[in-house]
Order: structure tokens, then C-alpha cells, then sequence
């Protein structure tokens, strides 16, 4: 079985400061929140770009791969770009402007909060995937809980060291901190910020460095503690150092998101019907063995991950 490279992202829901009246009290596994987001297909428009989320329903394991049931949900964000192609006619090149639905597939633990996004240039960028994510899932989640969505990438602490120490000008440093909201994150810099929240109600923070001589001194306390609270999600960095030939040069966590490799499905490539709202799945879906497979390996990355 082939395999194919999915991002690892995390997921933080972090509550509205004006109170909705009709709104319901978040969820006591505060991740489950997510559902009213891939509880039906539906389309959404963000920045003048067409998205569908579709498809969702829950991995359920089958004989010879074995995880928790009720935990895992698989489905597809697709993104609409049009594509220009030219039809031969006597004497003549026609245009014709076609619907190209770029659909990723995407699988959520609504228990840790990962979401497990298949990596694919023709959408778009790690960052653009999470952005798109986050835009897509945001709307239910606020009118039903109140709660906005942060989706973020995972990128290692190591990261961020290889290219501080290995570079001799540092000129800024960037971070962005989400609020508490995922339990395993660093708690040193956890207890920072709901100190923090307490006094200002924030629901993140940015925080800015700057040398304009490039002599920005990055100290490992407690610089450290931040980075392994963006490691797990709940935010994330960028660094400008001088440039591999001169000027400078930014790097941020966007650009290093933590990936797995995962066994792919034969709907991975999903025909154009499929992507439209008007398609009816069947509600009664058979033991899909494939789909089994993927929810283990993911659960086996997750527990890894742990």
C-alpha cells in the first residue's frame, strides 16, 4: 500500500468574550466542540474563494486494527479553482472555464485536537491548508459554543535551534502564543499566560523582539518554554537572520510543520461528483478496511506523539 505525507495540526478553542445568549456550554472533552463544523457538507466562502467541507463521518476500526471508537473522523475540505481550457473548432480556439475542485483529505482526533491534513501543493501551502482549515470550521463552532477556533501546525522546538545557532546575525524574533487550551503543552509557559489572561482576558499574545544590528541575544530560558508550547499547536514563531547570500532572511514554524506518512486511501483522488453538495453519501457504509488501516496508523502516530 502506497503512502502519503499529511500535515500534523492542532486545534484550540478559545471562548468569546461577549457571551452568546442561545449559545451551549462547551463540551467536558472540550474537543468534541469540532463536530457541529463536519456535521454536514456544506460550502463557505473566505477571502473570495470557494470551499467544501464533505464527506465527514466517523473511523471506525474493523478486525485487525483496533482503536477507540467514537474518536476519529475522516473527510475533505476541497477548494474550487477555475481552470481555463481551449476547445478546437474549424477555424477557431474556444475557451471554456471548468469548475477544478482540489479536494484534501483530513482526519481529526476529537479527543487531542490533531488534525491530520494531507499535504498538497495544487491547494495550497502548510499554511494556507491550516488557514483554510480554521476558516472553514470556524463559523459552526462559534454560533453553537461561543468558542473561536485556532488551528496550528506542529513544528519541533530542535527546529528553531538548528537555524538560531546556525546563523551569526539574528535581527527578530517572533511569536504568536494562543491562550491555555491543550493540556499537554509546556506548563511553565501555561501558567505564564493564564496569569496573563486572568489580568487582560487576551486570547493571544504576540510578542516581538527586534535588533536592528542582528545581535538579538536568544536565551534558552525562557525562550525554550514558548517553543515547546508552539511545538504542540498553540501557536506559532518566525525568526529573521542574515541571508544564506547576504540581506536577511525569515523562517517561521509555518514553513516547518511536522508531517507523517500515512497509507492512502483509493478515494484519496475523489471524482468530481463527489465533491459536490448534491452528492448523497450512503448513510449505511460497509466495513471499509482501507479507512480501518488509516484510523490505526493515525491513533499509532498520535500515541508516538505522546
Amino acid at each position: 500500500m502506497s503512502e502519503k505525507e499529511y500535515l500534523i495540526l492542532r486545534y484550540s478553542l478559545v471562548e468569546e468574550s461577549q457571551q452568546a445568549l442561545d449559545s451551549k456550554p462547551i463540551p467536558a472533552i472540550k474537543g468534541h466542540a469540532i463536530l457541529p463544523a463536519i456535521a454536514q457538507d456544506r460550502e463557505l466562502k473566505s477571502n473570495g474563494v470557494l470551499y467544501s467541507v464533505l464527506g465527514f463521518h466517523e473511523l471506525k476500526p474493523s478486525f485487525g486494527y483496533e482503536y477507540p471508537e467514537g474518536r476519529l473522523y475522516i473527510g475533505k475540505l476541497a477548494k474550487l479553482k477555475k481552470q481555463q481550457t481551449g476547445e478546437k473548432i474549424p477555424g477557431d480556439i474556444v475557451e471554456f472555464e471548468h469548475d477544478n475542485w482540489i479536494p484534501v483529505t483530513v482526519v481529526i482526533d476529537i479527543d487531542t485536537q490533531h488534525i491530520f491534513a494531507r499535504k498538497d501543493w495544487r491547494f495550497g501551502t502548510p499554511e494556507h491548508i491550516a488557514r483554510s482549515l480554521q476558516a472553514a470550521f470556524s463559523e459552526p463552532v462559534l454560533s453553537v459554543y461561543n468558542h473561536r477556533i485556532f488551528i496550528e501546525g506542529k513544528s519541533e522546538a530542535s527546529t528553531f535551534w538548528n537555524i538560531v545557532e546556525s546563523k551569526s546575525k539574528i535581527y527578530r524574533l517572533d511569536f504568536k502564543l494562543i491562550s491555555p487550551n491543550i493540556l499537554d503543552t509546556n506548563q511553565k509557559a501555561r501558567d505564564a499566560l493564564e496569569s496573563l489572561k486572568e489580568v487582560f482576558g487576551q486570547d493571544e499574545i504576540d510578542i516581538s523582539l527586534k535588533n536592528e544590528n542582528g545581535d538579538l541575544k536568544i536565551p534558552e530560558e525562557p525562550i525554550s518554554n514558548y517553543l515547546e508550547y508552539i511545538a504542540e499547536g498553540e501557536g506559532s514563531w518566525s525568526v529573521v537572520t542574515e541571508g544564506d547570500r547576504g540581506g536577511k532572511k525569515a523562517h517561521s514554524s509555518n514553513e516547518n510543520i511536522d508531517t507523517v506518512n500515512l497509507p492512502e486511501l483509493d478515494g484519496d483522488v475523489a471524482d468530481e461528483s463527489q465533491l459536490q453538495l448534491d452528492h448523497k453519501n450512503d448513510d449505511k457504509r460497509p466495513d471499509n478496511y482501507a479507512e480501518a488501516s488509516l484510523g490505526a496508523e493515525v491513533y499509532a502516530a498520535i500515541k508516538d506523539m505522546e
